[in-house]
């Protein structure tokens, strides 16, 4: 019991600082690379090999002759066969082969229905990836000297970095776990140091109680305040850089590739190269300036709210049919959630996802009737019942805020003369905003029920 309290308290922080290292060190990272690639590929195709001659031929219904045949896969000795892996970390190929484990675990889990989520059979790894990455396990505890600006990785040695200031929760106690070495579609390279710690709980007094935030493709969110994230800084990034993202795309395709009559593939020219890095950097800013907005905006809203309430969307659903997909997918909506999720543990935030068909858009958020024949293209609307006029979207902001989630409701048919019942049920579950109002109450009675 000791154990799982101590476990319980801790949680994992991850620091990710950009190295330089040394023309011998770029070599030895790039040959470890290709090394942890090689091992993860091999193994894979000596257990699809051993399945397909040894597991195959016996039916499904012998159990037994099955496992036993499992026992008696033996991998083979690989630095044997490629003596060049003995130049590289042995840790970091052995990583490379728990790698491979847990992806066949997951698979498995995944079939039994035994793990949330879908986890596909495990692929061969390629050297075109955009991210090339290694795992360095057995790490001293003083790897990271902050104020020599160096990094000590084992095989490659101290190796420089660039980093303006340690977070908050560097001080408190940090265990260092692992190092990870990625190299970037541009040709960067970045030391992912990865921290167990107690968990953080951030305590913050006067805050508001609850915002609703109402997705939007232009402005990334509309809050119940009538606040839009341009107001807090937001910019879609694509858009800013449309130009020169297609200067440098239509660049890189007029750029050659070379014939090798060595090779069945043609190789990329020298200048095409350099074409690519450039697109390769500016793809990359983008993604930094939208990541660095994200994680100061969801960092305001936990320490400034108490519940934040936001939509549960399919984006990559509703984008195949819109004209501005474009837009959508640059707002990183998703990863935006995910992350008001993470910080709100910290700062003791509820951070609460709506149904999936609430209707947020179509209730009044004074009376609650609902207008089920609002069409996307209306941005303002008139209640016929109290005659509220309704902006489209800050309406649907204030319902969110005043959402009740589904395990707080009652979702039998409810008479018009137990409405107020309904009400001091779920005023005894929280605050009058949490549980909304009489009026709200009616809406759901109207929703469609699940």
């Amino acid at each position: 019991m000791a154990n799982k309290l101590v476990q319980e308290n801790k949680t994992h922080k991850s620091l990710k600082l950009r190295i330089y290292p040394t023309e011998e060190q770029t070599i030895l990272i790039n040959k470890t690379f290709g090394c942890c690639r090689l091992v993860y590929n091999e193994r894979l195709q000596e257990r699809n090999e051993f399945y397909i001659e040894n597991i195959l031929p016996i039916p499904k219904e012998n159990k037994t002759e099955r496992n036993k045949k499992y026992k008696e896969y033996k991998p083979s000795d690989l630095k044997t066969q490629f003596p060049f892996l003995s130049e590289v970390s042995s840790q970091a190929l052995c990583q490379s082969e728990n790698d491979l484990k847990n992806a066949y675990n997951n698979f498995f889990k995944s079939n039994n229905k035994t793990r949330k989520g879908k986890s596909g059979f495990p692929k061969f790894k390629s050297k075109k990836n955009n991210r090339q990455s290694y795992r360095e396990c057995m790490v001293s505890e003083t790897a990271l000297n902050f104020f020599s600006k160096y990094v000590k990785i084992p095989k490659l040695g101290k190796v420089a970095f660039s980093h303006d200031s340690l977070p908050k929760w560097y001080f408190k106690e940090a265990k260092l776990c692992n190092i990870t070495v990625e190299k970037s579609c541009a040709n960067r390279y970045y030391a992912v140091l990865l921290f167990e710690i107690e968990k953080p709980n951030y305590k913050i007094e006067n805050r508001k109680e609850a915002i609703g935030l109402d997705f939007s493709p232009s402005e990334m969110y509309v809050s119940s305040e009538n606040q839009t994230g341009k107001d807090f800084g937001y910019v879609a990034q694509k858009q800013v850089h449309s130009k020169k993202l297609r200067k440098l795309q239509r660049r890189l395709a007029r750029k050659q590739f070379l014939k090798d009559p060595n090779s069945p593939r043609k190789l990329p020219s020298k200048n095409r190269e350099k074409a690519r890095i450039k697109l390769a950097r500016l793809e990359e800013h983008i993604a930094d300036s939208r990541k660095d907005w994200i994680e100061k905006e969801t960092l305001r809203l936990v320490q400034n709210y108490d519940k934040v309430v936001v939509e549960d969307l399919n984006l990559k659903g509703i984008s195949k049919f819109l004209r501005n997909a474009k837009n959508m997918n640059d707002t990183s909506w998703a990863t935006f959630v995910a992350r008001l999720e993470q910080k709100g543990q910290d700062y003791d935030c509820k951070v609460i996802k709506t149904d999936r068909y609430f209707p947020s858009s179509q209730l009044c958020s004074k009376c609650g009737f609902q207008y089920k024949d609002l069409k996307l293209s209306e941005r303002e609307w008139t209640c016929s019942c109290c005659g509220t006029h309704h902006i489209r979207d800050v309406n649907a902001a204030i319902n969110l805020k005043n959402y009740v989630p589904l395990e707080r409701r009652k979702l039998t048919p409810v008479d018009s003369e137990k409405i107020s019942d309904l009400a001091e049920l779920a005023l005894q579950a929280g605050t009058l905003e949490e549980a909304g109002t009489k009026q709200q109450a009616t809406a759901w009675k109207k929703m469609p029920r699940l």
